[in-house]
Protein backbone atom coordinates (compact mmCIF):
# COMPACT_ATOMS: atom_id res chain seq x y z
CA UNK A 1 0.00 0.00 0.00
CA UNK A 2 1.47 3.52 0.22
CA UNK A 3 1.02 6.85 2.24
CA UNK A 4 -2.08 8.45 0.49
CA UNK A 5 -5.14 7.82 2.93
CA UNK A 6 -8.07 6.82 0.78
CA UNK A 7 -9.98 5.29 3.40
CA UNK A 8 -12.75 8.40 3.15
CA UNK A 9 -12.63 7.98 -1.07
CA UNK A 10 -15.10 6.29 -2.81
CA UNK A 11 -15.22 4.11 -6.34
CA UNK A 12 -17.65 3.44 -8.67
CA UNK A 13 -16.56 0.54 -10.93
CA UNK A 14 -19.83 0.21 -13.65
CA UNK A 15 -18.41 -1.93 -16.36
CA UNK A 16 -20.04 -5.97 -15.75
CA UNK A 17 -18.42 -7.49 -13.16
CA UNK A 18 -20.23 -10.69 -11.69
CA UNK A 19 -17.75 -13.15 -12.80
CA UNK A 20 -14.80 -11.01 -11.47
CA UNK A 21 -11.90 -12.61 -9.66
CA UNK A 22 -12.85 -12.61 -5.68
CA UNK A 23 -8.82 -11.28 -5.61
CA UNK A 24 -9.53 -7.86 -8.19
CA UNK A 25 -12.84 -7.32 -6.10
CA UNK A 26 -11.06 -7.49 -3.13
CA UNK A 27 -8.11 -5.15 -3.92
CA UNK A 28 -10.52 -2.29 -5.32
CA UNK A 29 -12.00 -2.27 -1.81
CA UNK A 30 -8.03 -2.73 -0.26
CA UNK A 31 -8.18 0.76 -2.70
CA UNK A 32 -11.17 2.99 -1.99
CA UNK A 33 -14.91 1.97 -0.86
CA UNK A 34 -15.92 0.32 -4.14
CA UNK A 35 -19.52 0.02 -5.44
CA UNK A 36 -19.73 -2.54 -7.92
CA UNK A 37 -22.99 -1.86 -10.25
CA UNK A 38 -23.23 -1.62 -13.94
CA UNK A 39 -24.56 1.51 -15.58
CA UNK A 40 -25.67 1.67 -19.34
CA UNK A 41 -27.94 4.51 -19.36
CA UNK A 42 -27.23 8.42 -18.53
CA UNK A 43 -30.36 8.64 -15.78
CA UNK A 44 -28.71 5.44 -13.70
CA UNK A 45 -26.05 7.91 -12.51
CA UNK A 46 -26.18 9.53 -9.51
CA UNK A 47 -24.50 12.83 -7.99
CA UNK A 48 -22.30 11.74 -6.02
CA UNK A 49 -19.55 14.60 -3.99
CA UNK A 50 -17.74 11.97 -2.63
CA UNK A 51 -16.80 9.89 -5.88
CA UNK A 52 -12.87 10.41 -6.27
CA UNK A 53 -12.48 7.34 -9.11
CA UNK A 54 -14.71 5.56 -11.58
CA UNK A 55 -14.12 2.61 -13.86
CA UNK A 56 -16.20 3.36 -16.88
CA UNK A 57 -18.07 0.73 -18.91
CA UNK A 58 -17.23 1.14 -22.15
CA UNK A 59 -20.14 -0.10 -23.96
CA UNK A 60 -22.40 2.22 -22.08
CA UNK A 61 -25.04 4.30 -23.92
CA UNK A 62 -23.91 7.99 -22.93
CA UNK A 63 -20.73 9.90 -23.57
CA UNK A 64 -19.08 10.82 -20.21
CA UNK A 65 -19.18 14.53 -21.01
CA UNK A 66 -19.46 17.91 -18.88
CA UNK A 67 -22.71 17.51 -17.57
CA UNK A 68 -21.66 13.82 -16.83
CA UNK A 69 -18.75 14.93 -14.81
CA UNK A 70 -20.30 17.90 -12.53
CA UNK A 71 -22.35 14.97 -10.63
CA UNK A 72 -19.15 14.10 -9.14
CA UNK A 73 -16.98 17.23 -7.84
CA UNK A 74 -14.31 14.82 -6.55
CA UNK A 75 -13.79 13.04 -9.44
CA UNK A 76 -9.83 12.73 -9.71
CA UNK A 77 -9.51 9.76 -12.09
CA UNK A 78 -11.38 7.83 -14.79
CA UNK A 79 -10.29 4.24 -15.99
CA UNK A 80 -11.69 2.51 -19.08
CA UNK A 81 -11.55 -1.15 -19.39
CA UNK A 82 -10.60 -0.76 -23.14
CA UNK A 83 -8.51 0.62 -25.52
CA UNK A 84 -10.87 2.88 -26.81
CA UNK A 85 -12.00 6.35 -25.51
CA UNK A 86 -14.71 7.81 -27.62
CA UNK A 87 -16.83 7.54 -24.96
CA UNK A 88 -15.10 9.75 -22.53
CA UNK A 89 -14.77 13.82 -23.75
CA UNK A 90 -11.01 13.81 -22.71
CA UNK A 91 -11.18 17.99 -23.48
CA UNK A 92 -13.96 18.28 -20.70
CA UNK A 93 -11.45 15.79 -18.52
CA UNK A 94 -8.75 17.52 -18.55
CA UNK A 95 -10.11 20.58 -18.18
CA UNK A 96 -11.48 19.39 -14.47
CA UNK A 97 -8.09 18.04 -13.92
CA UNK A 98 -9.13 14.37 -13.73
CA UNK A 99 -6.70 11.55 -14.77
CA UNK A 100 -7.66 9.46 -17.27
CA UNK A 101 -6.71 5.79 -18.00
CA UNK A 102 -7.37 2.74 -20.72
CA UNK A 103 -5.86 -0.34 -21.05
CA UNK A 104 -3.38 1.79 -23.48
CA UNK A 105 -1.88 2.57 -20.26
CA UNK A 106 -1.17 -1.07 -18.80
CA UNK A 107 0.79 -2.99 -22.46
CA UNK A 108 1.49 -5.80 -20.57
CA UNK A 109 -1.52 -6.27 -19.10
CA UNK A 110 -3.29 -5.30 -22.42
CA UNK A 111 -1.26 -8.00 -24.30
CA UNK A 112 -2.65 -10.97 -22.39
CA UNK A 113 -5.87 -10.10 -23.88
CA UNK A 114 -6.78 -12.16 -26.76
CA UNK A 115 -11.28 -12.31 -26.99
CA UNK A 116 -11.24 -9.13 -29.96
CA UNK A 117 -8.81 -10.70 -32.15
CA UNK A 118 -10.32 -14.39 -31.73
CA UNK A 119 -13.93 -12.72 -32.53
CA UNK A 120 -12.56 -11.09 -35.35
CA UNK A 121 -11.22 -14.35 -36.45
CA UNK A 122 -14.76 -15.82 -35.87
CA UNK A 123 -16.68 -13.28 -38.21
CA UNK A 124 -14.26 -13.12 -40.80
CA UNK A 125 -14.64 -17.28 -41.01
CA UNK A 126 -18.26 -16.77 -40.88
CA UNK A 127 -18.29 -14.06 -43.59
CA UNK A 128 -16.41 -17.32 -45.89
CA UNK A 129 -18.56 -20.24 -44.41
CA UNK A 130 -22.00 -18.56 -43.78
CA UNK A 131 -22.43 -20.26 -40.55
CA UNK A 132 -25.72 -17.73 -39.65
CA UNK A 133 -27.27 -18.95 -43.17
CA UNK A 134 -26.68 -22.81 -41.96
CA UNK A 135 -27.69 -21.79 -38.23
CA UNK A 136 -31.23 -20.10 -39.79
CA UNK A 137 -31.74 -22.59 -42.23
CA UNK A 138 -31.88 -25.24 -38.80
CA UNK A 139 -34.16 -22.89 -37.27
CA UNK A 140 -36.78 -22.68 -39.97
CA UNK A 141 -36.70 -26.79 -40.54
CA UNK A 142 -35.28 -27.72 -43.42
CA UNK A 143 -31.64 -29.24 -43.79
CA UNK A 144 -29.63 -29.30 -46.98
CA UNK A 145 -32.79 -27.93 -49.55
CA UNK A 146 -31.44 -25.34 -50.09
CA UNK A 147 -27.61 -25.95 -49.72
CA UNK A 148 -26.87 -23.52 -52.50
CA UNK A 149 -27.52 -20.62 -50.04
CA UNK A 150 -25.54 -22.02 -47.26
CA UNK A 151 -22.05 -23.24 -49.94
CA UNK A 152 -19.06 -20.98 -48.95
CA UNK A 153 -15.60 -20.54 -50.07
CA UNK A 154 -11.97 -21.58 -48.20
CA UNK A 155 -10.08 -19.55 -46.14
CA UNK A 156 -6.91 -21.47 -47.07
CA UNK A 157 -5.38 -19.74 -50.17
CA UNK A 158 -7.49 -16.19 -50.31
CA UNK A 159 -6.07 -12.76 -49.59
CA UNK A 160 -6.90 -11.18 -46.10
CA UNK A 161 -5.93 -7.86 -45.68
CA UNK A 162 -5.42 -5.82 -42.66
CA UNK A 163 -5.75 -2.42 -41.93
CA UNK A 164 -3.84 -2.00 -38.89
CA UNK A 165 -1.13 -4.04 -37.44
CA UNK A 166 -1.41 -3.66 -33.74
CA UNK A 167 -2.38 -5.78 -30.97
CA UNK A 168 -5.16 -7.48 -32.76
CA UNK A 169 -3.85 -7.22 -36.47
CA UNK A 170 -0.53 -9.34 -35.39
CA UNK A 171 -2.92 -12.03 -33.80
CA UNK A 172 -5.42 -11.93 -36.66
CA UNK A 173 -1.77 -12.14 -39.10
CA UNK A 174 -0.99 -15.38 -36.91
CA UNK A 175 -4.57 -17.13 -36.83
CA UNK A 176 -4.96 -16.33 -40.84
CA UNK A 177 -1.67 -17.64 -41.72
CA UNK A 178 -2.21 -20.74 -39.45
CA UNK A 179 -4.92 -21.45 -42.03
CA UNK A 180 -2.89 -20.89 -45.29
CA UNK A 181 -3.96 -17.43 -46.07
CA UNK A 182 -1.80 -14.89 -47.73
CA UNK A 183 -1.64 -11.77 -45.03
CA UNK A 184 -1.16 -8.74 -46.35
CA UNK A 185 -1.42 -5.50 -43.93
CA UNK A 186 -1.45 -1.57 -44.48
CA UNK A 187 -0.13 0.56 -41.22
CA UNK A 188 1.81 3.36 -41.38
CA UNK A 189 3.79 3.39 -37.85
CA UNK A 190 4.91 -0.06 -38.26
CA UNK A 191 6.86 -2.47 -40.21
CA UNK A 192 6.34 -5.92 -39.57
CA UNK A 193 8.82 -8.44 -41.81
CA UNK A 194 6.71 -11.02 -41.26
CA UNK A 195 4.07 -10.25 -43.78
CA UNK A 196 3.83 -7.80 -46.81
CA UNK A 197 3.13 -4.56 -46.02
CA UNK A 198 0.84 -2.71 -48.87
CA UNK A 199 -1.09 0.48 -49.60
CA UNK A 200 -4.44 1.11 -48.66
CA UNK A 201 -5.87 1.40 -52.00
CA UNK A 202 -4.42 -2.18 -52.63
CA UNK A 203 -5.38 -3.62 -50.01
CA UNK A 204 -9.04 -3.19 -50.80
CA UNK A 205 -8.17 -3.72 -54.47
CA UNK A 206 -6.68 -6.65 -53.85
CA UNK A 207 -8.09 -8.49 -51.10
CA UNK A 208 -10.06 -11.60 -51.16
CA UNK A 209 -11.13 -9.86 -46.96
CA UNK A 210 -10.29 -6.75 -45.76
CA UNK A 211 -10.41 -6.47 -41.73
CA UNK A 212 -10.52 -3.27 -40.15
CA UNK A 213 -8.36 -3.48 -36.60
CA UNK A 214 -6.94 0.14 -36.62
CA UNK A 215 -7.69 2.35 -33.66
CA UNK A 216 -9.97 5.05 -34.16
CA UNK A 217 -8.21 8.35 -33.88
CA UNK A 218 -8.28 11.78 -35.49
CA UNK A 219 -6.53 10.45 -38.61
CA UNK A 220 -8.56 6.76 -38.96
CA UNK A 221 -11.89 8.52 -38.39
CA UNK A 222 -13.82 8.11 -41.68
CA UNK A 223 -10.74 6.57 -43.06
CA UNK A 224 -12.61 3.96 -45.20
CA UNK A 225 -15.39 5.36 -47.47
CA UNK A 226 -16.39 5.13 -51.05
CA UNK A 227 -13.33 5.44 -52.69
CA UNK A 228 -12.06 2.94 -51.00
CA UNK A 229 -15.03 0.51 -50.49
CA UNK A 230 -15.44 0.86 -54.53
CA UNK A 231 -12.47 -1.39 -54.48
CA UNK A 232 -13.63 -4.12 -53.04
CA UNK A 233 -13.15 -7.23 -55.17
CA UNK A 234 -16.06 -9.24 -56.19
CA UNK A 235 -17.35 -11.61 -53.61
CA UNK A 236 -14.83 -9.92 -50.80
CA UNK A 237 -15.68 -9.81 -47.12
CA UNK A 238 -15.55 -6.75 -44.97
CA UNK A 239 -15.18 -7.27 -41.13
CA UNK A 240 -14.93 -4.22 -38.78
CA UNK A 241 -14.42 -5.09 -35.11
CA UNK A 242 -12.20 -1.74 -34.58
CA UNK A 243 -15.23 1.38 -33.93
CA UNK A 244 -18.11 2.35 -36.59
CA UNK A 245 -16.45 5.55 -36.81
CA UNK A 246 -13.63 4.22 -38.98
CA UNK A 247 -16.00 3.17 -41.75
CA UNK A 248 -18.22 6.14 -43.82
CA UNK A 249 -21.48 4.72 -42.45
CA UNK A 250 -23.44 6.06 -45.91
CA UNK A 251 -20.92 5.16 -48.26
CA UNK A 252 -21.19 1.55 -46.73
CA UNK A 253 -24.95 1.41 -47.61
CA UNK A 254 -24.36 2.88 -50.74
CA UNK A 255 -21.82 -0.08 -51.68
CA UNK A 256 -24.24 -2.96 -49.98
CA UNK A 257 -26.91 -1.80 -51.86
CA UNK A 258 -25.14 -1.64 -55.01
CA UNK A 259 -22.87 -4.70 -54.44
CA UNK A 260 -24.74 -7.72 -53.60
CA UNK A 261 -21.20 -10.16 -53.96
CA UNK A 262 -19.97 -7.93 -50.69
CA UNK A 263 -20.00 -9.88 -47.49
CA UNK A 264 -19.85 -7.73 -44.14
CA UNK A 265 -19.14 -8.14 -40.96
CA UNK A 266 -19.70 -5.53 -38.03
CA UNK A 267 -19.02 -5.90 -34.14
CA UNK A 268 -19.65 -2.01 -33.95
CA UNK A 269 -21.68 0.99 -35.62
CA UNK A 270 -21.30 5.03 -35.75
CA UNK A 271 -22.76 6.16 -33.08
CA UNK A 272 -22.54 3.58 -30.11
CA UNK A 273 -21.13 6.39 -27.34
CA UNK A 274 -24.01 8.51 -27.97
CA UNK A 275 -26.71 6.03 -28.70
CA UNK A 276 -27.71 6.37 -32.20
CA UNK A 277 -26.47 3.11 -33.60
CA UNK A 278 -29.67 1.54 -32.76
CA UNK A 279 -30.87 3.71 -35.84
CA UNK A 280 -28.61 2.79 -38.25
CA UNK A 281 -29.85 2.01 -41.67
CA UNK A 282 -26.93 -1.11 -40.81
CA UNK A 283 -29.57 -2.95 -38.60
CA UNK A 284 -32.13 -3.25 -41.48
CA UNK A 285 -29.68 -4.71 -43.62
CA UNK A 286 -29.15 -7.17 -40.78
CA UNK A 287 -32.66 -8.05 -40.19
CA UNK A 288 -32.98 -8.77 -43.69
CA UNK A 289 -29.82 -11.27 -43.58
CA UNK A 290 -27.75 -9.11 -45.93
CA UNK A 291 -25.24 -8.12 -43.35
CA UNK A 292 -24.04 -9.74 -39.76
CA UNK A 293 -23.91 -7.07 -37.32
CA UNK A 294 -23.17 -8.29 -33.72
CA UNK A 295 -23.63 -5.59 -30.74
CA UNK A 296 -19.84 -5.18 -29.79
CA UNK A 297 -18.81 -8.26 -28.06
CA UNK A 298 -15.82 -9.06 -29.62
CA UNK A 299 -13.97 -8.48 -26.08
CA UNK A 300 -17.13 -9.89 -23.88
CA UNK A 301 -16.04 -13.08 -22.76
CA UNK A 302 -15.39 -13.89 -19.07
CA UNK A 303 -11.65 -13.81 -19.49
CA UNK A 304 -10.64 -10.85 -21.26
CA UNK A 305 -13.21 -8.53 -18.90
CA UNK A 306 -11.33 -9.77 -16.04
CA UNK A 307 -7.97 -9.48 -17.32
CA UNK A 308 -9.21 -5.60 -18.22
CA UNK A 309 -10.74 -5.05 -14.75
CA UNK A 310 -6.97 -6.65 -13.65
CA UNK A 311 -5.31 -3.87 -15.17
CA UNK A 312 -8.04 -1.40 -13.96
CA UNK A 313 -6.58 -2.07 -10.61
CA UNK A 314 -3.50 -1.49 -11.56
CA UNK A 315 -3.87 1.35 -13.06
CA UNK A 316 -6.10 2.94 -10.16
CA UNK A 317 -3.02 1.65 -7.62
CA UNK A 318 -0.47 3.81 -10.06
CA UNK A 319 -2.82 6.38 -10.17
CA UNK A 320 -2.53 6.38 -6.30
CA UNK A 321 1.07 5.71 -5.88
CA UNK A 322 1.42 8.96 -8.00
CA UNK A 323 -0.65 11.02 -6.05
CA UNK A 324 1.24 10.07 -2.62
CA UNK A 325 4.70 11.05 -4.24
CA UNK A 326 3.77 13.93 -5.44
CA UNK A 327 4.25 12.80 -9.58
CA UNK A 328 2.65 15.07 -12.13
CA UNK A 329 -0.50 13.01 -13.54
CA UNK A 330 -0.56 13.27 -17.50
CA UNK A 331 -3.80 12.96 -19.21
CA UNK A 332 -3.69 9.74 -21.06
CA UNK A 333 -0.23 8.93 -20.08
CA UNK A 334 1.18 5.38 -21.98
CA UNK A 335 3.65 3.00 -20.26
Amino acid sequence: MNETDTSNKRCLFSAPHDFLPEEVVAGFQNLALTEFREVSRREELEADAGLAFWVVDPGQNFLVDEDVLRLFPALEAVITPSTGTNHLNLDACQERGIAVYSLLDDRKGLNRISASAEFTFLLLLNTFRRLHVAMAESSSGRWREREEVMRGRELSGKRVGLVGMGRIGRRMATYCSAFDAQVVYHDPYVDESSWKKVSLEGLFEHSDAVCVCCALTSETEGLIGLPLLSRLKEGASLVNTSRGEIIVETDLITVLSERPDINVALDVLPGESRNLHRSSELIEFHKRGRIVVTPHVAGATQESQSKAAHCALSLLERHISKESSGSSLEIGERS
